[in-house]
């Protein structure tokens, strides 16, 4: 998030100063493909090419103070690459970013349920059904990662998360019923919290506009920094921030958001489901 913003910052003091990439490119003595990866935010920066760039775009003595900040946080190790297993999968890398730099998230997606809302038995049962392989030590990594990532939902400032789930997710039996069922009432407990919002997408709905697609969509403290929508898994993931890009995907999500049991019918829904696999 800090190179995104500081991205932002040095795209908007170019543009304002009227210089293109190219003639930056040539005061950095560099190519025009890395002042636009750190336009986007995509690659680190030095500190020196920042205070090279904002004095070439005619910066105040303030805002180079701000971007040098900025380049520096963004030099912080996030608290997930200390996992090895996160590291393998630059995606998730970014996910995890934004997910922890996030004031909300809202998702959809079918089956599995999202790991925010997982039970430590649930995600082990995903985690054992995987094709790939995992020794004790990465399966309990990962665990780990999740568990900790559930802690943003949690505390004074929690994380704001909008959960959108289809009718599949919550009667596929991972782990058996016994797993299943406690997955349930957990749902059940976790849509009684204040900043957790539950909505299920039933199978008589039809066909609806996020249908092919597992979307995610964060939204930061910052007003400024625009919302990033994430499609597919951690292991084929795509990133958008450009608002003709999301336009579409926050529209469909609305819709599927207006389809779906509203909160206090989806934990009945949830909760009937999970009388079910008790009686099976």
């Amino acid at each position: 998030m800090h190179r995104r913003r500081l991205g932002s910052e040095l795209r908007r003091l170019r543009e304002t100063a009227g210089r293109t990439h190219r003639e930056v490119a040539a005061h950095l003595d560099c190519s025009q493909g890395k002042i636009s990866q750190i336009e986007l935010g995509r690659v680190p920066v030095r500190t020196s090419d920042v205070r090279l760039m904002a004095e070439f775009y005619g910066a105040t003595t303030e805002q180079l103070a701000a971007l040098v900040d900025l380049a520096q946080d963004s030099k912080q190790r996030g608290w997930w690459q200390k996992f090895p297993s996160t590291a393998q999968r630059p995606g998730l890398q970014t996910y995890l970013g934004l997910e922890t730099s996030a004031k909300a998230v809202s998702c959809y997606g079918a089956d599995p349920l999202p790991e925010l809302l997982q039970t430590a038995d649930y995600s082990r049962a995903l985690l054992a059904a995987d094709a790939r392989e995992h020794t004790p030590e990465e399966l309990q990594e990962q665990l780990t990662v999740i568990s900790t990532r559930q802690q943003r939902l949690l505390g004074e400032q929690p994380l704001e998360l909008w959960a959108v789930l289809d009718e599949s997710a919550l009667r596929r039996a991972v782990g058996g019923p016994g797993v299943m069922r406690q997955q349930l009432e957990h749902l059940v407990l976790l849509g009684y919290r204040r900043n957790v919002t539950l909505q299920v997408l039933p199978f008589r709905v039809g066909g609806h506009p996020l249908m092919a697609d597992r979307i995610a969509v964060f939204s930061f403290p910052d007003e400024a920094d625009p919302q990033v929508v994430h499609l597919g898994d951690s292991a084929n993931s795509r990133f958008l921030d450009k608002a003709a890009d999301t336009a579409d995907y926050l529209k469909a999500f609305e819709q599927v958001c207006a389809r779906a049991l509203n909160p206090k019918d989806s934990s009945a829904f949830i909760s009937a489901i999970a009388d079910e696999s008790a009686a099976a």
